[in-house]
């Protein structure tokens, strides 16, 4: 019967789910996981899990000590992939992908299961590969124009041994390159002969001129006719790449438009190039997705992305635009900047259609959504259930039967509270996350996350204790309930991760015109490596899953959004062993507080 209700609730799960028992002999998976195997459950239930999944870690198959059921059941430790590795697996089709893999032991029905999670990340990654390859691509060739346009042919630029849809454009660019040192050399040369030829009689001067002009004017042609090669080349190009490609001058001249660009905002190239693009024309119907590519701020739906992936501080946006079609844009700006005088002069602008990319992770937000909303239900009716029972309302039971129904109780609480962040992350990505901004007592606020938390830290044997500024803060604009589920889920996690006889501290002041909360703990710390994941979500640091195998890895994602949409922030400072300070910021003055949530920057 569990193992029924098991499965039920394994089928609305998104990721792929394994259930295996400690001889690794596979007894439950759910659809997801037949979906990206391409196997039936029939086909690999009652196989040993490490035989049927055929893992590989950057293609090299697993040694005896990696294997799955070696690690949870001999070595006792949480399976993940090893750093700087990539796991890998291969359907019954023969279709090779890379993977997020998870598995550890969990007590089910008095005995012990392995539990094994996977999902295939292959856009993630080459989501990721294009972006950053596309920077590092265009951070490459804005030097080396810059450069080149000063009639500086020093250097030539490197081609990558891997092709992509720059190894044309930069192999012509070496050929020009060349051909122009080539030009030079023989010019100084030919300068020479000219000095020469100054010292040589009237009639052999003119007979050296006449050939020489001729001679040079040959030359002129042939190198006039392969620069124009060259040109072409490039051009043809930046023609046929799949992404808009805009170039400006700093007046806002648009000097270069391709194809794609004209096709994704649906103006042909000879109404703009050669002239400024001016904000005035943004109700011009055929000129307002134009418009709001290249001043953003315009856009009625835009969204600056903080992400500095290159040296030459390139900047990026996301917008919706509805003109010729609706589509979502990602925009790449980067500058063009004069390496000696350090003065911009000019920029280019890579216009990417990412409405795919977008309706996927909408599709996804609103699949949870819809899960969580279904599980919400059962999950109510289960809960009361074992209220009524473990009060007795159906009747005495005794102690046995108390301590089961109980660890059922809790456990259905931890899956509420599961479903219920599943939600808020949902809520947030749809912008539906609604806030109540109003004027409100933060010590209040505070004093009464503390005392939540005294029962919790009481039995884990940790001390709680706040200490209170010199002067009570004022009143300020807020909204109690969001930063009372922020600081909650700071504090219980330092609860949580800080062992017995440790400490947890909440500290308050003010600065610069913010209230900053400090939670300071005696806990585990967090890996240095593993720092700049911290607040996405489902992630959780490799420590903790030793100290605490429940928990989302929501929290910390859920009191970043908090915080961001306050108009605040949150940092942590930590070293694993010793103690992490969460420090969560929140403005005194309302006018800090951003007026749109789709104007925030990412999370």
């Amino acid at each position: 019967m569990a193992q029924s209700i098991l499965g039920g609730v394994l089928s609305f799960v998104a990721e792929g789910v394994i259930i295996f028992a400690p001889d690794g002999t596979i007894t439950l998976i759910n659809p997801h996981a037949s979906l990206l195997l391409d196997y039936t459950s029939d086909d690999l239930i009652g196989k040993h899990i490490d035989d049927a999944l055929a893992l590989t870690f950057d293609f090299s198959p697993l040694e005896s000590e990696e294997r799955i059921t070696y690690q949870i059941f001999t070595a006792r430790k949480v399976f993940t992939v090893p750093p700087g590795k990539v796991a890998h697996l291969t359907s019954w089709s023969g279709n090779n992908f890379p993977i997020f893999i998870s598995a550890r032991s969990i007590k089910f029905e008095n005995s012990e299961i392995g539990l094994l999670v996977f999902r295939d990340i292959s856009n993630e990654k080459k989501l990721e590969n294009y972006k950053t390859n596309t920077a590092k691509r265009l951070s490459e060739l804005t030097p080396f124009l810059q450069r080149t346009a000063v009639g500086n042919f020093s250097d030539t630029p490197e081609i990558s041994y891997q092709e992509d849809e720059f190894t044309e454009l930069f192999v012509g660019l070496r050929l020009m390159i060349e051909d122009l040192r080539e030009a030079d050399v023989q010019r100084e040369r030919e300068q020479a002969e000219k000095i020469t030829v100054v010292k040589k009689t009237e009639e052999e001067r003119r007979k050296l001129a006449e050939e020489y002009s001729k001679k040079l004017g040959k030359q002129v042609e042939e190198k006039t006719r392969e620069i124009i090669q060259s040109k072409a080349h490039i051009e043809t190009i930046i023609e046929n790449l799949t992404d808009g490609l805009l170039e400006y001058d700093n007046d806002f001249t648009l000097l270069r438009m391709n194809r794609a660009a004209e096709m994704l905002l649906g103006i042909d190239r000879e109404e703009v190039v050669g002239k400024e693009v001016l904000p005035k024309d943004i109700d011009t119907k055929n000129r307002k997705s134009l418009i709001d590519v290249s001043y953003p701020a315009l856009a009625s739906a835009t969204n600056k992305v903080k992400r500095n992936l290159t040296k030459f501080n390139a900047e990026i946006n996301e917008m919706t635009i509805s003109y010729p079609l609706e589509r979502e844009l990602q925009i790449i700006t980067v500058p063009i900047t004069d390496q000696t005088t350090k003065e911009q002069q000019g920029f280019i602008k890579l216009v990417r259609d990412v409405t795919r990319e977008k309706n996927i992770a909408r599709s996804k937000s609103e699949f949870i959504s819809i899960a969580a909303h279904q599980l919400r239900t059962p999950l109510s009716a289960v809960k009361w259930t074992l209220h009524m029972i473990l009060n007795g309302d159906e009747g005495p039971i005794n102690s046995s039967q108390y301590e089961l129904l109980s660890n059922g109780y809790e456990t259905n609480e931890k899956m509420i509270q599961l479903v219920n962040d599943l939600l808020n992350v949902a809520r947030i990505e749809e912008g539906r996350f609604g806030y109540d901004f109003k004027q409100n007592d933060i010590m209040k606020t505070i004093e009464g996350v503390v005392e939540l938390m005294k029962i919790p830290a009481r039995e884990r044997g940790v001390a709680i204790s706040i200490t209170m500024p010199k002067e009570n803060p004022p009143l300020f604009v807020f909204d109690a309930n969001k930063v009372a589920l922020a600081l909650q889920n700071l504090v219980d996690n330092s609860i949580k991760y800080t062992l017995a006889g440790g400490k947890v501290s909440i500290e308050i002041n003010i600065h610069d015109g913010f209230l900053e909360i400090h939670v300071r703990d005696t806990g585990i710390g967090i890996p240095k490596e593993q720092m700049n994941m911290l607040f996405t979500k489902f992630f959780r640091a490799n420590n903790a899953l030793h100290i605490q195998t429940g928990g989302s890895g929501l929290g910390l994602y859920l009191a970043k959004n908090v915080a961001v949409r306050h108009g605040g922030s949150l940092h942590v400072e930590s070293q694993e062993g010793t103690g992490s300070v969460f420090s969560f910021s929140l403005p005194l003055d309302a006018q800090h507080i951003p007026k749109d949530d789709a104007l925030l920057d990412d999370v």
